[in-house]
């Protein structure tokens, strides 16, 4: 899951000992002056969770943002909304009783950022302007960008077929010919983010207490209990992209031996970002796998007693329209991420600032998406824990 807040973790290394707020972020050790930082990936569409991190940067490490800071959200030049920040405790909920109270309060202590989640709907050719004020006013930045169009819609065709993952071993995969139409007459920045998303049922009980907090017995002395169910969501987006000639932009492999030559080392497409060069105002389709996910297993529940577990699957095909400048920034990620990437012979990477005042990236994309749904099913069950 670490797609959601990658972008401040590499942003978190990036930042220690540089403070200068330009286009482009270089290293820096002159600049110790104190600076926000703002980071926010946003997506246009209704229901979509869009949140904004806050820290306060003092060149050599990142500190927390005083609890004065203010975020504001202006669309189209009108004050939208000013969000509260999530208290700490809604951050990282207590997570049972295998941490101690102490543990969990040194937890909440050592959260370096502020988190905002905005409710307003961003629609497409909005112009967002996000405002963030700390430190008694002292300190403020500023990013404002516009929201692009959605794609064109596209078509999507799978099929079962076995791929070789390396070593002698294939193994059954589900393929996706994804057909892209293009939009015309622009320069267009493209991301394909394929999620198999599982709906996990898992069937819980829960022993019941007295107020002194004791088991309660019934006249046999069998512990009196409740059931009910619980439902978690597990995300997996990991696909393979190859085969595909404009996902791997022309470097196209068959094997996973291919991926791993020593000799040419490549940095791979995570993100699978592309621009429409190859087929501006035309259309191209592109391939792509995923697991099977057949052998799926829920996650463990911790300090809870629960029997079966059941899943439902389904696979979210999402085409996304970038800004050119979350384009460069997912570009960027690509190969300061990449175990290939060598600070020694290949060429620097800068990542992109859009943040006037401070310093950080702003992002935002228009999704389009297709979803296939299974009938749910019992899914492997973990090892249940009592309480």
């Amino acid at each position: 899951m670490k797609q959601k807040h990658l972008f401040f973790i590499i942003y978190t290394v990036t930042l220690c000992g540089l403070l200068s707020c330009e286009n482009e972020i270089p290293y820096n050790p002159e600049m110790k002056q104190p600076c926000l930082v703002m980071n926010a990936l946003l997506e246009a569409g209704e229901g979509k969770t869009n949140e904004v991190y806050l820290y306060l940067s003092t060149g050599d490490n990142l500190d927390k943002v005083n609890d004065d800071a203010i975020l504001t959200l202006y669309v189209n030049g009108r004050l939208t909304e000013t969000p509260q920040a999530f208290k700490p405790e809604d951050i990282y909920p207590y997570p049972g009783e295998w941490l101690s109270p102490e543990d969990y309060e040194t937890l909440l202590k050592n959260i370096h950022y502020r988190k905002y989640r905005l409710s307003t709907p961003l629609q497409p050719g909005d112009l967002i302007r996000l405002e963030a004020t700390a430190q008694g006013g002292t300190l403020r930045a500023a990013a404002e960008v516009q929201v692009p169009q959605p794609p064109q819609d596209f078509r999507v065709d799978t099929c079962t077929v076995p791929i070789n993952m390396g070593s002698g071993i294939v193994t059954p995969h589900r393929r996706y010919l994804v057909t892209v139409n293009d939009i015309a007459n622009e320069i267009n920045h493209y991301r394909l983010d394929i999620r198999n998303q599982f709906l996990v049922r898992y069937h819980i009980y829960e022993y019941l207490r007295d107020e002194q907090g004791n088991f309660i017995e019934d006249e046999n002395h069998n512990l009196i209990y409740t059931e009910r169910d619980s439902l978690a969501t597990q995300i997996y987006s990991d696909l393979v992209n190859r085969e595909d000639i404009i996902l791997t932009d022309g470097n196209i492999s068959h094997s996973q031996e291919d991926e791993d030559n020593l000799m040419f080392p490549r940095i791979e497409n995570k993100y699978n970002i592309f621009t429409d060069n190859r087929f501006r105002n035309s259309s191209a389709t592109l391939k792509v796998y995923t697991r099977l996910y057949d052998d799926f297993t829920a996650n463990a529940l911790h300090g809870i007693t629960y029997g079966k577990t059941y899943c439902t699957q389904s696979i979210h095909i999402r085409l996304l329209n970038l800004t050119a400048d979350y384009y460069r920034y997912l570009k960027a990620l690509n190969c300061l991420d990449d175990d290939d990437y060598d600070t020694t012979l290949m060429e620097p990477v800068s990542l992109p600032c859009n943040v006037s005042g401070g310093i950080g990236f702003v992002g935002i994309a228009t999704p389009r998406e297709v979803v296939i749904t299974f009938p749910e099913r019992p899914c492997r069950n973990t090892s249940s824990s009592s309480l």
